[in-house]
């Protein structure tokens, strides 16, 4: 039986965390320094004098001499929390942030009213990767009443990559409300509201993150994808061709305006944007996936099979290529090669596998 199954697509939408996030930046280049002076305890003059010289020279930008000046004031007074912290501080600036953990868990333990280490230490947390610890931080930083915008913001980026939409939309709506401004904030809650099938919702936040940052290609991208869902494809085309205006060189975005163009019917269009993402990204398997399945609608069914199996060859577990290349060779007449690819598209995960197979054993 020759038939063509439901081929699969690949389209990306970037603007949360590794996209319109910064994790390196936000807080690093505002280091939450407490720069007061300190009562001089009776016995530990010689602490309090190191401290205040860490603080002074912190204060000109001279990080390494600040650095060893509170390391003297650890190393006489060991108890000394604000000097942990800053020093902490310091190693976030300079991305050392398993040290700068260590050092906040150490300035906590001893004195845990701060809500601006806890905030530190969560985004210490965030930068390697360990969310869900952090997101307890960052909340944990609220509930000690700190009400910065950007300990809600990151809570909301945490909640996000948990996929606790509704959780996110609280936290970034309350950033907003705190700075009215943060572009990042109604991106990011966009793209939750695009998680929650709110396109409408999304759409506007999107578009009022343009208006603070009008020159946004990842924000234009977003709002391409959420467009897209909606069903406004030629406004889909429009904002993934602004995101290409304002960053030449984002190969997501013309997957993405190709996968739109697919989508209308415009297979050779398609495939162009394809291939000018391949140009910028050789590795980008996706796109080679997203060719193949234009040349499947073109008829051209060796060239599709073709294009799937370079996507396979550059990611030899991705399920979609697998089950793409089995339609392929089912209209070339090798059931044999289309049921073994369908099994391994199965094995993958592809659920479409499935109705695929039954073919198979007829």
């Amino acid at each position: 039986m020759r038939k063509i199954f439901t081929l699969l697509m690949t389209i990306l939408a970037t603007g949360v965390c590794f996209g319109q996030i910064d994790t390196t930046k936000k807080i690093t280049d505002e280091i939450k320094i407490d720069t007061s002076a300190t009562l001089v305890i009776v016995g530990n003059q010689e602490a309090e004098i190191a401290y205040n010289n860490g603080i002074k020279a912190f204060n000109q930008n001279k990080l390494t001499e600040a650095m060893n000046f509170f390391d003297d004031a650890i190393r006489i007074k060991p108890d000394f929390a604000k000097a942990y912290a800053n020093r902490a501080n310091i190693k976030l600036r300079q991305k050392r942030y398993r040290t700068a953990t260590a050092d906040f868990d150490k300035a906590l333990l001893l004195d845990n009213t701060s809500g601006n280490n806890y905030y530190s230490r969560g985004f210490a947390k965030f930068c390697l990767l360990n969310y869900d610890s952090a997101l307890v931080d960052f909340q944990a930083s609220i509930e000690h009443r700190n009400k910065d915008y950007q300990v809600y913001y990151y809570s909301g980026v945490c909640r996000f990559l948990s996929k606790d939409y509704t959780g996110a939309i609280e936290d970034y709506t309350q950033s907003i409300y705190l700075k009215n401004d943060f572009p990042n904030a109604y991106n990011d809650r966009g793209s939750a509201k695009r998680m929650s099938d709110d396109y409408v919702g999304a759409i506007a936040d999107y578009e009022q993150a343009i208006k603070l940052d009008e020159k946004n290609a990842e924000v234009y991208n977003s709002l391409g994808s959420a467009k897209r869902k909606k069903g406004d494809l030629k406004g889909a085309i429009t904002d993934y061709s602004l995101a290409i205006r304002w960053k030449s060189e984002y190969y997501i975005a013309f997957n993405n305006r190709g996968t739109t163009k697919f989508d209308l019917g415009n297979y050779k269009g398609a495939i162009e944007d394809f291939e000018k993402a391949l140009s910028i990204n050789a590795d980008y398997y996706f796109a080679w996936n997203n060719i193949g399945a234009c040349k499947m609608k073109l008829e051209d069914y060796q060239g599709a099979k073709e294009a799937f199996s370079k996507a396979i060859d550059l990611n030899e577990n991705y399920g979609a290529a697998y089950f793409n290349r089995g339609s392929a060779e089912e209209m070339l007449r090798d059931q044999k090669g289309a049921c073994t690819d369908w099994e391994k598209a199965q094995k993958l995960g592809i659920k479409n596998a499935a109705q695929a197979l039954n073919d198979c054993t007829k």
